[in-house]
């Protein structure tokens, strides 16, 4: 294999972090539809003192749903607001032996071994390592630059993608 060497420097925003680490998907219109049904049958349930239980309860999921994803990119954005190095300038790096993130206040690296699990989202390769903060990528400038396929036959080579792998005790 030819070596090779990538990076991209980039200063990740507050809102561009929340998006990526979002734990929730982004939710399609039939997700609203379902929710809208939730609800309307926890209503109706509410009025017999047979199914008040059961509708308190659907009501409860409905709101469950409805409120978790307003708390949780304010938990993201104070994981970002906490991580300084975060507002400078960074440069993610990847070769055929490492990767790496370097700025004015952080420099590491580790090998492609330490590779904990991987994903694409948001326009970025995310390579998530042990031992250091995680590796943006531009997947745009990964694919002008040709080196995609190989930085990604290295991520898949060394760990799974995120939420794809097997679970234990499941074949």
């Amino acid at each position: 294999m030819e070596p090779f060497k990538f990076e991209n420097t980039v200063t990740i925003t507050e809102s561009e972090y929340v998006a990526i680490w979002s734990v929730l998907p982004k939710k399609p219109w039939f997700r609203y539809v379902r929710l809208i049904a939730i609800i309307a049958v926890g209503v109706l349930c509410l009025f017999s003192k047979y199914t008040l239980l059961i509708g308190l309860l659907l009501l409860g999921v409905a709101a469950t749903a409805v409120f978790i994803p307003k708390i949780m990119p304010s938990s993201n954005r104070s994981i970002f607001r906490r991580h300084v190095y975060l507002r400078d300038p960074l440069t993610y790096g990847a070769s055929d032996q490492k990767m790496w993130v370097r700025g004015a206040r952080i420099d590491a690296s580790v090998q492609w071994s330490m590779l904990v699990t991987w994903r694409e989202i948001e326009g970025w390769l995310l390579l998530s390592p042990s031992g250091i903060p995680p590796v943006y990528l531009s997947l745009a400038r990964l694919k002008e630059e040709g080196l995609y396929d190989r930085v990604s036959d290295l991520a898949k080579r060394h760990a799974p993608e995120f939420n794809k792998a097997p679970r234990p005790g499941r074949g």
